[in-house]
């Protein structure tokens, strides 16, 4: 597995539309209608990282969650980076 250079990260970027690329990480921010829908979606996240073993840098701010993706075994954005992208946006959101 190698890293991904900006090149290659920005012509992937369209296949995960709600992500961003900004300072070395594929981000994706989620605001939500109150705490506990928030922290329900992180533990949805959470599972599913683990059965990538690829976990997210993952930041709770009460009802807005913040998703950071970076493979550190290659110092950078990889395809374990976009899998998991793709996995985080198959999970059904309930925001309200």
């Amino acid at each position: 597995m190698k890293a991904f250079t900006d090149s290659e990260i920005l012509n992937l970027l369209p296949q995960i539309p709600q992500w961003k690329y900004q300072t070395g990480y594929l981000k994706r921010e989620l605001k939500f209608s109150e705490f506990t829908k928030a922290i329900t979606f992180l533990n949805q996240v959470a599972t599913l990282a683990e059965s990538h073993q690829h976990h997210p840098l993952m930041t709770n701010n009460h009802n807005q969650l913040l998703i950071q993706l970076k493979t550190f075994d290659v110092e950078g954005i990889s395809e374990k980076d976009f899998a998991l992208a793709k996995a985080i946006d198959s999970i059904e959101i309930t925001k309200e």
